[in-house]
């Protein structure tokens, strides 16, 4: 048993902090900078608990800042229903991202030959891929250590695997959370999913801070995936970190440091930072629309009055379908 509970417990964090250091603040956002090798240490974390790959993921993730709870362009929003903002969105995908508009959303990832060599080409071919090297971990361990380490850890990377689809689903439906922010979508603080997430579920703030570091703005609102960074910054191992100013916090101001101005930016890869390529797909930041093949969507309200009708219009919607 107790092999089971170290295996499990093991499995759990370095999942969940895989996907909510490694893919999502790190990759997604680049809220921060680590030395290469930690960067694909913690990726690994959440490639190990059949997140797939950082291509698809970063990709799903950005179109979902640009798109936030947009029915048919949002990848996951509860609009489009429950269950398809929790889990149908992998297996029935409504938003389907060719391999021309993956090159477009994510290049700083193109760039790097290991996320290239996960992607394994595109199509399907990246999910066989991921499939495969996660059976053979598993095989590993249970050769290694026997089935209780087995059943540890694969109870606690199915754990890890939940606890974004929590934050994808719940954490879009008014009604489980709070917002300490105004945003153009249904974005909720929710306490439960927060815990479970290691931080992700204060994701009203994260939706209107995109490129913080920290999610957990608040004093309650305890954040531990930004306490692992505050201790790697300690060893001078996280550089670059991205924090809302204090009057963006305290106001309508949507202000992150180190953030360039989106107005101004290069439109090829070879001219800007990864950092920017990363604002350039946040719902917060951008004023132009990406060259996807519909240019016609607007990015958000033209004024505070249009955006408050696009939220309750949102919200409506979202309760209508919940109550289904």
């Amino acid at each position: 048993m107790e092999i089971f509970l170290i295996a499990f417990v093991l499995s759990y964090t370095y999942g969940v902090l895989g996907i909510s250091i490694g893919y999502h603040r790190g990759l997604s956002h680049r809220s921060f900078k680590l030395p290469r090798l930690l960067e694909y240490f913690f990726v690994m974390g959440g490639y190990l608990v059949f997140e797939g790959g950082p291509i698809f993921w970063v990709a799903s993730h950005r179109l979902h800042h640009r798109y936030s709870d947009v029915p048919g362009k949002d990848p996951h929003t509860p609009l489009d229903g429950a269950w398809h903002s929790f889990l149908g969105w992998m297996s029935k995908p409504i938003v389907k991202i060719s391999e021309d508009q993956y090159r477009l959303i994510v290049p700083d990832l193109y760039r790097d030959p290991f996320y290239r060599f996960l992607h394994a080409g595109g199509g399907n071919n990246d999910g066989y891929l991921c499939l495969a090297i996660n059976v053979a971990l598993r095989l590993g361990i249970l050769t290694a250590f026997g089935p209780w380490a087995l059943l540890g850890n694969v109870l606690g990377s199915v754990g890890a695997f939940i606890a974004p689809l929590l934050v994808n689903s719940i954490c879009h439906m008014p009604k489980y959370g709070y917002q300490n922010y105004k945003t153009n979508d249904l974005s909720q603080n929710v306490w439960f999913v927060a815990i479970a997430s290691f931080g992700e579920g204060w994701h009203n703030n994260h939706h209107k801070f995109p490129q913080s570091a920290r999610h957990g703005l608040r004093p309650i609102e305890y954040d531990f995936s930004w306490s692992v960074l505050s201790l790697l910054k300690l060893f001078g191992l996280v550089q670059n970190i991205r924090l809302p100013r204090e009057t963006a916090l305290q106001g309508n101001e949507v202000a992150v440091a180190n953030t360039v101005d989106p107005v101004v930016l290069a439109r090829t890869s070879k001219e800007v930072s990864d950092e920017t390529l990363a604002d350039r797909y946040s719902a917060e930041l951008l004023d132009e629309q990406p060259a996807f093949e519909d240019q016609t969507l607007p990015l958000k309200a033209t004024s505070e009055e249009a955006a408050a009708k696009h939220r309750k219009s949102q919200k409506d919607r979202v309760v209508a379908i919940t109550k289904r």
